[in-house]
């Protein structure tokens, strides 16, 4: 009886550690595949997001115009327009007062069709103490106008055409605006705070814009990738 019993034990055992193996596995393999599955997951979320993003407006197949002016409190008048044509990324202007906004890379496409893109391609740049304007001066926000300290600010009408009160009106990250429908308006002023900012003096070439161009005699833009003088309206000596 007792030679079969410790037989039995010894069967029994070697059938326990027979079927532990397997068990183990599957034990570990479970977790590690839910692992896998959370890193689809939000690998997927993250394409899915990205190419929302990307297919955002304005897209490759856009090509919009906004009314855009540079006011000045100081003089309270409307500087002239940009006078560059260097176009890298479809973001441009004809020296005309309006931005043309076609993208031909995707880097400024939805959400990355933004004012500091046109800004640099017009050799200018904006913050909220100045602007920076081609050949080397500025339009500095240290300075009052009638009695109150003026500031940077970005006045944004949704619809140019309709005009009335600003749609909205930023005084932070101002390169960072971006640019959301044909046909916006624009007005860069430096400018009290509360003070009645004009739209922009070129809403009339949005009317005549067809086909991409506006007004006559416009030239093709720069599309090389270095700007010479003449996109910033430098004379040559």
């Amino acid at each position: 009886m007792g030679k079969a019993s410790s037989e039995k034990k010894i069967a029994r055992a070697e059938r326990v550690g027979a079927t532990s193996g397997p068990s183990e596995r599957r034990a570990i393999g479970y977790p590690s595949a839910v692992a896998l599955v959370i890193v689809l997951g939000l690998a997927l979320v993250v394409f899915a997001r990205a190419t929302r993003d990307a297919e955002a407006s304005p897209t490759l197949q856009d090509h919009w115009h906004a009314a855009y002016g540079v006011w000045d409190c100081v003089s309270e008048s409307f500087l002239s327009p940009f006078q560059s044509e260097f176009d890298p990324e479809g973001i441009h202007s004809h020296q005309d007062g309006l931005i043309h906004i076609h993208p031909f890379t995707s880097s400024v496409t939805g959400k990355q069709a933004r004012m500091s893109v046109f800004l640099n391609a017009m050799g200018a740049s904006l913050s909220s103490e100045k602007l920076e304007l081609p050949g080397g001066s500025s339009i500095d926000a240290d300075v009052e106008c009638n009695g109150e300290k003026a500031v940077m600010q970005i006045v944004r009408w949704s619809d140019a055409f309709v005009g009335g009160d600003p749609t909205e009106i930023i005084l932070e990250d101002l390169e960072d605006v971006r640019f959301l429908n044909d046909r916006e308006a624009f007005t860069i002023a430096r400018a009290p705070l509360g003070a009645e900012i004009p739209l922009p003096n070129s809403i009339g070439n949005l009317e005549g814009v067809l086909g991409g161009r506006s007004g006559p005699g416009i030239e093709p833009p720069n599309t090389t990738n270095v700007p010479g003088p003449q996109d910033f309206g430098v004379e040559l000596e």
